[in-house]
């Protein structure tokens, strides 16, 4: 059942950073992940699955069958917003990154949960002048922003690190899947997990069926034991993606430190938020019940296989 996941971004870095919030969800499942610039996608055949953050959706839309594609919405955790919310009330807090959408995204973020009383200045690298960004970072006594983008790879590399106070107090953002987006990614594995099993009982349903019916009076030891090895792989790998998939569900809710932070374009009140995202929620959560419980059902047709094997009795 090797899945093949494609992760796209606007560049390395960005797609980097949604495989590391894969990772934290599905573990083992995201293995020899390929990363792509979604611009450059021309064959969406070459994936199983296509992944990319809520900034590059339309993009990969524009290449990528609905039904092949899952948006992972990535919110800061609790931890940066407190770091912030320490920062003395009326200092400027330099918010760098490489687009400025993403930097008024963050600004509304941290005024919805009550940070609103520090001076938020715009910095998008790749969009304003170069002469501009390194100015403003010699006066940056605080500098927020993702981790990758005010680390090493970007903010300290040697592009920008002599233009940086000695005194500058850096905050860099973990970013974390939220729960609505995790979930349709989980539900999205579990349902490949489940038709796969299910195509391989099929066909090993049919195998054996046939080579019953070829023999008619007594099932031949040496063409049944391959069949019986292949059944004791399908029953390893049905349990192994049901915990697999309890294990991603589990891991998803400790992430959500603080899961009423969302980062939406335009913010709502949580009492006000539409019923409509309950609903989503609730809904992801029973499409990811009821797919578990079709493999537990796959996986009982196999022992039932199994024990006819076993007893040397025909199948109808």
């Amino acid at each position: 059942m090797r899945l093949k996941i494609a992760v796209a971004g606007s560049n390395r870095m960005n797609a980097e950073e949604v495989v590391a919030a894969m990772q934290l969800i599905l573990g083992n499942v995201v293995q020899n992940v390929k990363i792509v610039i979604t611009a450059e996608i021309a064959d969406p055949a070459m994936a199983d699955l296509f992944v990319c953050a809520t900034t590059q959706a339309e993009e990969l839309a524009r290449r990528v069958p609905q039904n092949k594609r899952i948006v992972l919405d990535l919110q800061p955790t609790t931890q940066f917003f407190v770091e912030v919310a320490r920062i003395p009330a009326g200092e400027n807090v330099y918010v760098f990154n490489s687009n400025l959408r993403y930097v008024d995204r963050l600004i509304k973020s941290c005024k919805r949960v009550g940070i609103d009383e520090l001076n938020f200045i715009r910095l998008g690298y790749e969009e304003m002048p170069d002469e501009a960004v390194k100015s403003s970072l010699t006066e940056a006594k605080y500098i927020i922003g993702i981790a990758k983008h005010v680390g090493e790879d970007i903010l300290l590399s040697p592009r920008y690190s002599a233009y940086l106070r000695a005194d500058v107090h850096i905050i860099g953002i973990h970013r974390v899947a939220s729960m609505q987006s995790a979930c349709m990614l989980i539900q999205w594995v579990a349902a490949y997990f489940h038709q796969s099993i299910a195509q391989q009982v099929s066909r090993i349903t049919e195998k054996l069926r046939s080579t019953v019916l070829s023999t008619k009076d007594s099932l031949p030891d040496a063409a049944l034991a391959g069949v019986a090895n292949e059944l004791d792989q399908l029953l390893v790998e049905g349990n192994q993606s049901i915990l697999t998939m309890h294990d991603a569900v589990m891991k998803s809710f400790a992430n959500q430190i603080a899961p009423h932070i969302t980062m939406l374009d335009n913010p709502v009140a949580a009492d006000d938020r539409p019923a409509s995202k309950a609903t989503r929620d609730i809904s992801s959560s029973r499409e990811i019940v009821q797919t578990l419980e079709n493999i537990s059902l796959l996986r009982e047709k196999c022992l039932q296989l199994s024990h006819d094997l076993d007893a040397g009795k025909e199948l109808e």
